[in-house]
């Protein structure tokens, strides 16, 4: 059942199949299958030979071979497999070049960069064939050879081997049709490898199995296979088949045994076989034969199966992969072959197919036991799903120079052991956790650890599943000097350090606290497009063979391990590390957030870059890594510092629009990746982008003005680039070629953009002071405006545009800047305080400058100044945005310093969004003045240019001589412009007609604001809600409103509340009364009310009136005491400074002089009287109650203490009002000397009742009994005349006035004040208190020793019997109407011992 099967359809004849199995080297078999070589002379003369040199570029065209089977299979398509498209042959030279020693293949090698980092480069080799190019999707794979300098790439139908280092994009290459092509697309791939080169050939030739049929082609030399194709030679190579494959078996794997001079076939069903394409002479022959195991019989002799020796649990075996060791012995080879379950065999194999079994064993336990020891993250995955993904071995043959770089120990001297390293996995959900296992394997079975598990190191970056219909398995590649590990996925490709560092104190603290640093490794990642694939790889490494004897010599020299990469759809690929000692000392490379950055941003920016870069796999930093990280990098690009960026650019429009695009990346690539920056990082970041933007657009406008006519002094770039201090810019390096100090400081000084803005009108200034001509300093004027609003509108413009993809979208801006909160923000560059300060100064230059007159100009001054003048209009807008975003940082900032100039700050804003708006009037920029002023929200500029157009057209339509078409155009723009005033009232409301208002009434006075008829309900609020304008107010009410109701109350608003003056307010308050009464009369206003109502309004209306009487009783009190004892005081007054001291002169106080804060008061309160100041009553009340009245003038007035009772009734309420009376008695009380009084020793009764007599209690005890007398003599008298006449007063005198013993007024005003006093300083309040506690002592001295009380009380009676007896005097005598009318006008006067009865007083 083993026998060999018969090759179907083969045109070689029957298989030589192997029987038995001899211990002499059999005897080659007929070689009439193999095909004849020619002469080695004439292959050396006659046919191209692949040697070094091909992989230097050469002089003629790139070639390519094809070599075609016999049958006509090329035409024939099977179950959709295609054939590609023949590539066009060229004739090949006879005579190939001579190779030259010494030709370096990696120096000029038209490689492209396609990525790079700390550790090692990713390039994209030149080398692929054009029919690889033209057929990228079709299903393939290879491998990468660094020994010949050769790739091979395997379809369905052909094989194309071509030197992968060459230098040409299309190289020399050799395409083999396959003799045997697969029958259906979905068959596994054909197996392939390049087979050593022959002793009689210097090129390599070609093996190809057939995994399902087991078909074998082999070519000698695809150099011979070529010239035998154009000789056209029946056969292109020699055919055979395997024999006793099984039924659905299928070849898993081809691996090359060069030092055994063939190679391992590994099967599906778990079995091994040799493989050896020439016989023992070297000539080509193919044979195949099974190895055994002791592990399984054999059932079929020398070629029975060991199906089941390598299966560990699945019943067809799972082979995961079989390698052979680089042998220094000629003749023989060590082969490993590992499931993937962990069972482990070894055989070594000689020429010919005798080998030896030398180790087999399952190593799982020990495998998953070391991995979980060494990765705590394994111990949570089931260990079902470990598995043995690849293996290699450890190279050998170097000395400890190299070994001691590497955590693996060094490789076994000795024959006995195998050393390999295991790439294992184990799996949970969608995700793998690889580890590299160090293992070393004992060939002596009966050792008691015939397995030994050394280093372990987990793979931390990459956690991606193997991809089961991935075209290549997964690879794992160790180059000399193991000091990294490569590991070949179908997208991806690790790289990992296994590097051991140095030996030091920190490293070993840091060891024995587990926190040594994660070794370097990182992930190259392939675009996910379905083209694109990794399918197939080889290792190159350098030639480290110090403690090897047999050096072999290899086509590709390197100096750092490397590892080529086959990627349908994209071309080779080679990813070297570079300086590879570095991953063995104290600081090895790593890979930062940057690094990725770097990457992503430089690399990715490339549309043909295969790589992927937005994948993180398991290489993940923090947020605050990766911010930190993009502000290096920005701050790099700006600078142009970084590797990755030219400090020369030929076309700098084009060095500025690729940094520009850096950062446009690097922010999408952080996006993408989910990188979540903090605020702060990503504004800063926007404005960093904000600064290129500008720089490019400042460059279009230095281009432009070098474009423009002017003279030979340079334009206001090249002037403000060397007006900037040395110290703030960097400084271009003659010795280096670099003498444009311009483009220097675009290329490195892009950061320091506030600094270039700001300076360029301290160009203009200092031009100016230098006596710049004219039309120069002009032309400055206007470059320097453009660059101000071009650059930050560019700035505004891009900060609005790009706030998405900076992550800012929530953020809201306002015209360029943001509305939201700055705190916790750095100082935006827009809102430096230089460019703001600049800026506004540059404005006002502007203004002035427009001012000149145009007969003065050339034509090239008109010219620039109306670009000047069309610029001014943004560029105040401009200002106004950067004025608002500094006073908004400064106010958020939280530093009391800042904080107090963002004030200042405001209020310049609040001033200037007004007088910057206006200004623009006087440029003719009308329109625009209004567009800004509504942007700003500065109404009351709107309100005032508005205003000024409309007077404008008013002006122009007065003008002579204007045709009728000319007048009706201006009065159509300026009817325009008054519906656009009537537009902003209804949008707007009072915010605009308040202001609009305002400037009418400041600007055309009274009269324009009364006649004015666009509107009528802003304008009576304006003046309802203006108390300054109330006298204004209550005319409109009843002209423009008709409502006197409103007009009386604004009236007596403006008189009880705010007027000052005395005279003013007793008009106002009269003419409110008369407007009140005549409302309240007009019989339209009762018409529509109830009975009820007109009850309930006449009780109001009678309230109000009576609050109007009460306050115009206080003022004809205090006139009454202006007029009958300031005024004849002061008329003989020369000015108004000598009144007030003759009216001190005139009234003395009695408070001793120490309590000057009477005097004080007394003072103040006078100034304010002789000024016609209304004064408040209590005021009043101090000076009627201080003053001591001159004997002239005394009679003039009634009692003095008897009106400030009256003032206090009228003008105060409630507890003020008692306390008031308490203080007017207290006072009266202490007008007399109690102590003289009170001493009647030698004293008749005459004497002192007449000394009680003149007292002033002894009158205003009079006034109030005579006031109370003279109401019953009203009521028993009614007289009509009367009642007319003294109606007013009478209402008035229904108070009752209450009488008050001393006791009574002690302590008022002792501790606290009167509410005058509330708001004064402690100091002044604690004075006036000292003051009320004299009064009080001394009135509480005159009760206790003076008996004031008792004297009190009978000059009370004194007083009643004086009134009594003028009374009923006056009543015998006929005229107690006269005495009525003169009570209490006149002080009484009675002689208390003169009486009907003839009565002594008591005392």
């Amino acid at each position: 059942m083993f026998a060999p099967a018969p090759a179907n359809g083969s045109q070689n004849g029957p298989a030589t199949s192997m029987a038995t199995r001899s211990r002499r080297r059999q005897r080659p078999l007929s070689s009439d299958n193999s095909l004849q070589q020619p002469k080695s002379k004439r292959l050396r003369s006659d046919r191209p030979q692949v040697t070094e040199q091909t992989f230097v570029e050469p002089a003629t065209a790139p070639e390519t071979f094809e070599v075609k089977a016999a049958q006509p299979v090329a035409e024939i398509k099977q179950d959709g497999v295609d054939r590609p498209m023949a590539v066009p042959r060229r004739e090949l030279s006879v005579r190939s070049k001579k190779s030259r020693p010494g030709d370096r293949l990696h120096k000029g090698d038209g490689s492209i960069l396609l990525s790079t980092n700390t550790g090692f480069d990713v390039k994209k080799l030149p080398a692929l064939p054009d029919g690889l190019k033209l057929d990228a999707a079709s299903r393939q794979h290879g491998y990468v050879n660094s020994t010949t300098g050769a790739a091979l790439s395997i379809s369905h139908t052909h094989a194309v081997v071509w030197p992968y280092a060459a230098v040409l994009a299309s190289p020399e290459a050799f395409t083999f049709t396959l003799p045997y092509p697969s029958k259906h697309s979905t068959d596994p791939l054909p197996l392939g490898s390049l087979v050593s080169p022959s002793a009689s050939s210097t090129e390599p030739g070609l093996v190809i199995v057939m995994p399902t049929t087991g078909k074998i082609t082999y070519w000698e030399s695809i150099a011979s296979a070529t010239t035998l194709d154009f000789i056209r030679q029946r056969r292109t190579g020699l055919e055979d088949s395997i024999p006793g494959m099984y039924s659905g078996e299928r070849v898993l794997e081809l691996v090359n045994l060069e030092a055994a001079a063939g190679f391992v076939l590994a099967f599906t069903s778990g079995r091994i076989a040799y493989m050896s394409v020439r016989d023992a002479q070297g000539r080509p022959k193919i044979s195949v034969q099974f190895l055994r195991t002791s592990l399984g019989p054999s059932n079929s002799g020398i070629f029975g199966s060991i199906r089941n020796v390598l299966s560990h649990s699945s019943p067809q075996g799972d082979i995961a992969a079989v390698r052979a060791d680089r042998s220094s012995k000629q003749g023989e080879c060590t082969v490993v072959a590992a499931t993937s379950k962990g069972r482990i065999s070894s055989w070594r194999i000689h020429r010919g197919g005798h080998h030896d079994v030398l180790a087999e064993l399952d190593a799982r336990s020990s495998l998953v036991e070391a991995v979980q020891n060494a990765d705590p993250t394994s111990r949570e995955l089931a260990t079902d799903s470990f598995k043995i993904v690849d293996f290699c071995f450890v190279p050998k043959g170097m000395s400890s120079k190299y070994t001691d770089m590497s955590q693996l120990r060094a490789s076994p001297a000795v024959e006995n052991e195998q050393h390999i390293l295991l790439l294992t996995s184990l799996d949970y959900k969608d995700t793998c956790r690889y580890n590299l296992v160090e293992v070393v394997i004992s060939n002596d079975p009966q050792s008691e650890a015939q397995v030994e598990v050394g280093m372990v190191r987990t793979i931390s970056s990459f956690s991606t599943p193997p991809n089961p219909h991935a075209l290549a398995r997964p690879r794992l590649y160790l180059p000399k000097p193991a000091v990294i590990a490569f590991l070949v996925f179908d997208h991806a490709t690790v790289v990992a350090s296994i590097a051991q560092p140095p030996e030091s104190p920190d490293s070993q603290i840091m060891q024995d606290n587990h926190t040594l640093p994660a070794a370097f490794e990182d992930v190259v990642g392939i675009s996910d497009d379905s083209d694109l694939e990794i399918i197939g790889s080889g290792l190159e490494e350098p030639q480290i063979n110090d403690l090897d004897d047999d050096v072999r010599p290899v086509r590709i020299k390197t100096k750092n391990p490397t590892v080529v990469l086959l990627v349908r759809g994209a071309g080779t690929m080679r990813v070297a590390v570079y300086d590879y000692p570095r991953f063995a000392s104290t600081s090895p490379p790593k890979i930062t957030a940057k690094t990725k950055l770097e990457q992503a941003v430089f690399f990715g920016t490339k549309e043909d870059n295969p790589l992927r870069f937005d994948l993180q796999h398991n290489i993940r930093f923090t947020n605050e890594e990766y911010g930190k990280a993009a502000l290096e990098l920005s701050e790099q690009i700006l600078t142009s510092s970084g590797p990755h960026l030219s400090s020369l650019a030929p076309k700098l429009e084009n060095n500025i629009k690729e940094r520009v695009d850096y950062l446009g990346k690097m922010m999408a690539h952080m996006k993408k990746i989910g990188v979540d920056l903090d605020r702060k990082t990503k504004w800063q970041l926007l404005w960093d982008a904000e600064k290129m933007q500008v720089a490019s657009t400042l460059w279009r406008k230095h281009e432009l003005f070098l474009r423009m006519p002017h003279t030979e002094s340079k334009n206001i770039v090249a002037e403000t680039v060397e007006f900037i201090r040395s110290e703030e810019r960097s400084k271009p390096d003659p010795s280096k070629g670099e003498t444009d100090q311009l483009r220097h400081w675009f290329v490195h000084d892009v950061h320091r953009m506030e600094l270039f803005i700001a300076w360029a009108y301290e160009v203009i200034k200092y031009h100016s002071r230098a006596k710049l001509d004219m039309v120069s300093l002009t032309r400055l004027v206007y470059e320097a405006s453009e660059v101000y609003n071009s650059t930050i509108r560019a700035a505004f413009s891009f900060r609005e545009s790009h706030l998405e993809l900076y992550g800012l979208a929530d953020e809201k801006l306002d015209h360029g800047i943001l509305e939201g909160s700055y705190a916790g923000l750095p100082m935006p560059w827009t809102a430096n305080r230089f460019i703001v300060n600049n800026m506004k100064r540059q404005v006002e230059l502007d203004t002035q400058w427009l001012k000149d007159d145009v007969a003065s100009l050339t034509a090239e001054q008109i010219e620039l100044n109306e670009k000047t003048r069309q610029i001014l209009p943004e560029m105040t807008a401009i200002y106004l945005s950067t004025l608002q975003e500094l006073t908004r940082w400064d106010l958020a900032s939280g530093e009391s310093r800042l904080v107090e100039e963002g004030q200042r700050f405001q209020e310049v804003y609040e001033q200037d969004r007004h007088d910057k708006v206006v200004l623009l009037y006087q440029s003719e920029n009308w329109e625009a003045a209004i567009k800004l002023a509504e942007i700003h929200r500065s109404l009351p500029a709107l309100a005032e240019v508005l205003t000024r157009r409309i007077d404008s057209f008013r002006d122009a339509v007065s003008a002579p001589g204007l045709s009728p078409g000319q007048i009706a155009a201006i009065e159509a723009k300026m009817t325009e412009k008054e519906d656009k005033v009537r537009e902003c009232f209804a949008t707007y409301g009072e915010e605009f007609a308040f202001p609009f208002y305002q400037y009418l009434f400041e600007t055309y006075g009274v009269d324009a604001l009364l006649e004015y008829d666009g509107d009528k309900t802003y304008k009576t609020m304006y003046l309802r809600t203006k108390p300054e304008l109330a006298k204004i107010s209550w005319i409109n009410d009843i002209v423009g409103e008709e409502d006197i109701d409103h007009a009386a109350n604004t009236l007596l608003d403006l008189g009880l509340a705010r007027e000052q003056q005395i005279w003013n307010k007793k008009i106002e308050l009269s003419l409110g009364k008369l407007a009140r009464m005549a409302e309240s009369s007009r019989p339209s206003s009762k018409a529509s009310m109830s009975v009820q109502e007109v009850v309930v309004n006449g009780v109001t209306e009678d309230a109000r009136v009576n609050a109007i009487d009460k306050e115009l009783a206080v003022i004809n009190i205090q006139n009454e005491f202006y007029d009958t004892q300031i005024r004849p005081l002061i008329s003989v007054a020369l000015d108004e400074t000598e009144e007030l001291g003759l009216v001190k002169e005139a009234f003395t106080l009695r408070h001793p002089k120490r309590y000057k804060i009477v005097h004080q008061i007394f003072e103040d309160g006078m100034k304010r009287l002789l000024k016609h100041e209304a004064l408040d009553p209590l005021t009043l009340i101090d000076l009627l109650t201080l003053v001591t009245l001159p004997a002239e003038t005394r009679d003039g007035v009634v009692d003095q203490f008897f009106l400030a009772l009256k003032v206090a009734s009228n003008g105060l309420h409630d507890a003020e009002r008692v306390q008031a009376e308490r203080l007017i008695w207290r006072r009266c009380f202490l007008r007399e000397d109690w102590t003289a009084i009170n001493e009647t020793t030698s004293k008749d009764d005459a004497t002192t009742l007449d000394v009680l007599g003149v007292t002033d209690l002894f009158q205003i005890y009079c006034t109030l009994y005579a006031n109370g007398k003279k109401m019953t003599v009203k009521n028993a008298y009614p007289s009509r005349s009367m009642a007319n006449a003294e109606a007013e007063q009478g209402k008035q005198e229904k108070t009752e006035f209450r009488r008050l013993m001393p006791s009574a007024v002690l302590g008022v005003y002792t501790e606290t004040l009167d509410r005058r006093f509330t708001n004064m300083e402690k100091g002044y309040r604690e004075k006036v208190v000292e003051a009320m506690r004299w009064e009080d002592a001394l009135l509480r001295k005159f009760m206790e020793k003076h008996r004031l009380a008792e004297w009190a009380k009978e000059t009370q009676k004194l007083a009643e019997q004086a009134v009594d007896e003028q009374f009923d005097n006056a009543t015998e005598n006929g005229s107690v109407t006269s005495l009525v009318k003169s009570l209490p006008l006149k002080r009484a006067r009675a002689k208390l011992l003169e009486g009907p009865s003839g009565r002594n007083g008591t005392h």
